[in-house]
């Protein structure tokens, strides 16, 4: 694992950030422009810094996001560390945010907020080539073992291409990066203990089928972005058939008048 304190502030960039293709698009840091939900699943952390939403990417680890999205919604049963009580319930409610490194990653999803507990099990280590550590708002697994992954995630802020294959990447935040990086940049006791933990209050999974599509806007509340994402779906706009292509004119006969019809074969 590469030593996060290798990496200082001056290797962050705070500028915006555009990102097209298979991550979904990634707004600037800072915007409050509603953004558009196509067909797929996705998950806003509503934090008491504020919220985020992140594409879930459960074509390339599906084994990852269905057990992320069953301990957030609570139809999936976990085992709590300290009480072994079994519980069916959202794990991730209430946890809070207990590492962060400024500018670098933040770390959540322990039931006791220690760094060291989960959900009682582990799932297989689940990569894909098409997934990186290749800029900010990247979420994964903490687990880097076969058999480690359970509850715990991180978000990294800055490329780690030696983490690629060795974590597992499940989603990259979409809207409110710059909630993340605000998150990243509390104040700590050392080496990387908030001094104030952010809670994660909830998570809220939207699922939206193929062929709709939805919106989400932010909005400030009591100094905060909250995120609201609008519930009535719409279908995804047709593409335009594209218009047929002009007939080739008819060559023309010895007379010069265009041939209106082939010629009669011979017997």
């Amino acid at each position: 694992m590469t030593p996060l304190g290798a990496f200082g502030e001056e290797a962050v960039s705070t500028a915006p950030l555009s990102l097209s293709g298979a991550n979904g698009a990634l707004e600037s840091y800072a915007t409050t422009q509603a953004l558009t939900m196509e067909a797929g699943k996705y998950a806003v952390f509503h934090t008491t810094a504020g919220d985020f939403i992140v594409r879930l990417h459960d074509k390339e680890a599906p084994q990852t996001v269905e057990n992320f999205v069953g301990l957030a919604k609570g139809n999936k049963k976990w085992t709590h560390p300290i009480s072994l009580t079994e519980k069916v319930q959202p794990l991730y409610n209430n946890t809070a945010i207990y590492e962060i490194v400024k500018n670098i990653v933040i770390r959540g999803g322990d039931p006791i907020d220690k760094g060291t507990g989960g959900p009682g099990y582990s799932i297989p280590l689940e990569t894909s080539p098409n997934l990186m550590f290749d800029g900010p708002g990247v979420l994964a697994m903490q687990g880097n073992t076969k058999e480690s992954n359970g509850s715990r995630w991180f978000i990294s802020m800055v490329p780690f291409p030696d983490w690629n294959g060795r974590y597992a990447i499940f989603g990259r935040v979409v809207g409110g990066l710059d909630v993340v990086f605000g998150i990243s940049r509390m104040p700590t006791k050392r080496p990387s203990t908030p001094l104030e933990a952010t809670l994660l209050n909830s998570i809220e999974i939207v699922e939206i089928p193929e062929g709709k599509q939805t919106t989400a806007s932010f909005s400030v509340e009591d100094g905060r972005k909250v995120l609201t994402v609008e519930k009535n779906m719409t279908d995804v706009a047709a593409a335009p058939e594209a218009a047929p292509a002009p007939a080739e004119p008819a060559p023309a006969t010895n007379s010069g008048e265009a041939a209106t019809s082939a010629p009669a074969a011979s017997n």
